[in-house]
């Protein structure tokens, strides 16, 4: 293996005993998913790389449409300095059939996205990343003289501003994916970028994977509302800098858990690839692992070097065994991402992080938690083998 090696000489691990001892992930105690617990961890363990404006009190409103059919009206928005844009848009008395379409270019003139009724987007929707700092919105109409109003109540700017966490050890051993064995090059093909808008305000970033051709995993810190999942965009093959494939969009909040901390959720097109085989066996402490994962919303990389369980069993979010301990370099960012075991190449673990009057650390979420707490339609839908044994409640 490309880095195999070096992965076997592993760093000075903290005491698994302290991370038994730590209250879980964002140090709750017993509870609801209360919202300030939320924003607050999420202020902690995740990429926020741009704010939201409001703008309900002053929304821009795509008026006056001209009585005509075709292009009605132009509107360009400009935020200086952003790296990026996304809009959301409300529609108002909308005709039966609905008679409207929009199209937003960049500052190049280039179109970058569009929608319309047929695409399912309801009245309240964001539209994709428009690149740069200017979007130029273009309203379309079938029909003469038409009632719809369309309003802009919502800018997301990217700025990527990003905070480095969780890199233990001196130095950060994370690596591109490219050039890395090729299963491993594979395996990254089933894990990708999250971007959703958080309901509280600000964009994040997170990782995700598929465990069906449809269906993802994803930590509850990243998406833990409807209309979270609505926002999301979802990368395939961001292994360099540029987008490899026009983001995926989400339809279903599937099933969620506060407790075990993740979110399965549910694409509105299958994706073109393989899932990832789950793997329900414990890791020893000291097993070797790998994470594949989207630090900071950057390029997909993978962690390798002295990345292994630190603590076989340890307190999650609730409960006393839910969680193991690893030692491999993670960023705020990798939330949700796969945990392999190195030997037999399968995830054994979902990602999350946990800290403690300020200390991090990384601890992943035992797969066959997260199985046998869903439902048992989906838990079929998920399983390829024979059914997964669960504990005792």
């Amino acid at each position: 293996m490309a880095e195999a090696a070096e992965a076997v000489r592993p760093r000075p691990r903290p005491r698994s005993g302290l991370l038994v001892a730590l209250l879980g992930l964002a140090g709750l105690a017993p509870s609801a998913a209360a919202a300030d617990d939320l924003n607050t961890e999420r202020g902690r363990v995740l990429t926020l790389v741009g704010p939201v404006k409001d703008l309900t009190s002053q929304k821009i409103v795509l008026q006056p449409l001209e009585s005509d059919v075709g292009l009605v009206f132009v509107r360009d928005h400009r935020e200086p300095g952003a790296r990026s844009l996304r809009l959301h848009f409300t529609v108002e008395n909308d005709t039966a059939p609905p008679s409207w379409a929009l199209k937003v270019k960049d500052s190049g003139g280039k179109e970058v996205w569009s929608a319309a009724p047929s695409d399912g987007v309801g009245t309240a929707f964001w539209s994709d990343e428009i690149p740069g700092d200017r979007a130029k919105v273009e309203v379309y109409s079938t029909t003469r003289s038409n009632p719809v109003q369309i309003s802009i109540d919502r800018v997301a700017i990217r700025n990527d501003k990003v905070d480095p966490l969780s890199i233990t050890g001196k130095r950060n051993d994370l690596k591109s994916i490219r050039g890395q064995d090729a299963w491993i090059v594979e395996d990254g093909r089933a894990v990708a970028r999250l971007r959703f808008v958080a309901d509280s305000g600000g964009l994040f970033s997170c990782t995700a994977f598929l465990v069906t051709r449809d269906l993802l995993l994803t930590n509850q810190h990243c998406i833990a509302t409807d209309s979270e999942r609505d926002s999301a965009l979802v990368d395939f093959d961001y292994d360099t800098d540029r987008l490899a494939h026009k983001p995926a969009r989400l339809k279903e909040l599937a099933h969620t858990s506060f407790a075990l901390d993740y979110a399965l959720v549910r694409m509105q097109k299958p994706a073109d690839r393989d899932a990832l085989k789950l793997d329900t066996s414990p890791a020893p402490d000291g097993e070797h692992l790998l994470v594949i994962q989207h630090p900071a919303g950057e390029p997909k990389q993978v962690s390798l070097r002295d990345c292994v369980v630190d603590g076989p069993s340890v307190k999650g979010r609730e409960h006393p065994d839910t969680d193991f301990g690893h030692q491999c370099d993670t960023m705020t960012g990798s939330s949700g991402s796969p945990v392999f075991r190195l030997e037999t190449r399968t995830v054994v673990g979902l990602h999350h992080l946990a800290y403690d009057q300020g200390a991090l650390f990384n601890r992943a979420v035992h797969i066959q938690r997260v199985l046998c707490d869903l439902p048992s339609a989906l838990r079929t839908e998920i399983e390829a083998g024979p059914p997964v044994p669960c504990p005792s409640p």
